[in-house]
């Protein structure tokens, strides 16, 4: 089935590294709310032939629209759009941003998964990540949305920070296992191109990690989430068995999403779309009647392989009846010498229905689809 995405582009303020389009101008939030709703309706008559099972609230910081706001969009998803009896409707959520009022007022929605964007135990991680909580309000909003009843939450941690220890990482990964979440994400920071930490690198002023040491992290974050009942399930995200993210599986597996809100990235009929990073400009086309999105192109067979390829080893592989259905290709056959190689270096393991990458694998993954696929 396919899912639906709402991008939520208000902040409090700009974290450093994030690249994601976000604004701490919270001025046109009721003239967004309205052309977020007439978007959603106008896009209706396109998937009148669908059922969606999951809804995910990204951002920005979608925890920081109020009740009444979340109710109008579910109004308005509700009557326009065909949903399943057992939806996944995830909210991500800045722990500066709640309290126990708030996470019971949200309990009330149709909202079952929330995903928190901790990214540190430590209070100097955070400051230098310019995030507005401490580690101690992070660990009493995760234990106070459990305490309202929420049995879905997922934590988000960043490693290989500039001067993390591996100590510290792991003082991180033992506190966030203590809080008995369903799921833990867990990302190594990128330096992306326009962030000012990107520019902060440039100038000098920090440094990354080492290269070695990052990738001990990353080999210790597999090993030791494994070990404590969080499988890993794709290459940064880790869940107890049956909390995998239904709707980001629909990315690695080229299912179709839908998504609403600027900057907001679609995929549906072989065609993605990407709306406009502007807010302002997106009121503006919607308001008018006109598609809100700056970005369109179709999917060709060639590309379509490459994506399944390089979404599958980011992961749960390749499933061999699957890729033979949509495209006319044996994947074994096809692939034969890369797949032999792999797996005789411990790669890559496969039985009569899969082909997926061991941790080992994992680790050099986007090298791996580079270099064989």
């Amino acid at each position: 089935m396919p899912g639906i995405y709402l991008h939520i582009p208000f902040c409090d303020t700009k974290c450093i590294y994030c690249d994601f389009y976000s604004i701490t101008n919270h001025t046109k939030k009721r003239e967004f709310l309205s052309a977020l709703k007439k978007e959603i309706i106008s896009r209706a008559a396109l998937l009148n032939d669908r059922t969606f099972d999951t809804i995910f609230f990204g951002g920005g910081t979608p925890s920081l629209l109020g009740y009444e706001d979340f109710t109008e969009i579910f109004d308005t998803i509700f009557k326009y759009y065909s949903i399943s009896g057992t939806p996944e409707i995830t909210i991500e959520a800045n722990p500066g941003t709640l309290n126990r009022e708030k996470l019971s007022l949200f309990k009330k929605l149709p909202i079952n998964r929330v995903s928190f964007g901790v990214q540190s135990f430590n209070d100097t991680d955070l400051k230098f990540l310019t995030r507005i909580h401490s580690a101690t309000e992070a660990i009493a909003s995760i234990k106070t949305a459990q305490d309202v009843g929420f049995n879905n939450i997922n934590l988000d941690l960043i490693f290989a920070l500039p001067n993390q220890s591996m100590d510290a990482w792991k003082y991180n990964l033992e506190t966030a296992v203590s809080l008995n979440t369903q799921h833990i994400s867990a990302y190594s920071l990128i330096f992306e191109e326009g962030t000012a930490l990107y520019n902060m690198r440039k100038n000098g002023k920090v440094t990354g990690a080492d290269i070695e040491l990052e990738q001990e992290m990353y080999e210790y974050t597999m090993q030791y989430l494994s070990a404590n009942r969080y499988p890993q399930y794709e290459i940064s995200n880790y869940a107890k068995a049956g909390y995998e993210c239904r709707h980001n599986l629909k990315y690695w597996t080229r299912e179709e999403y839908i998504a609403f809100g600027p900057s907001a990235s679609s995929f549906v009929n072989n065609t993605r779309w990407t709306n406009v990073k502007n807010l302002s400009k997106y009121i503006e086309l919607v308001e008018s009647g006109r598609d809100a999105y700056d970005f369109i192109e179709t999917i060709d067979k060639d590309t379509s392989i490459t994506e399944h390829i390089f979404l599958g080893l980011r992961s749960r592989g390749i499933d061999f009846a699957e890729f033979l259905s949509r495209y006319n290709i044996d994947f074994l056959r096809e692939y034969s010498s890369p797949i032999e190689m792999l797996i005789k270096n411990g790669y890559a393991v496969s039985d009569n229905k899969r082909f997926s990458l061991t941790q080992k694998g994992y680790a050099v993954c986007d090298e791996i689809a580079v270099s064989y696929f």
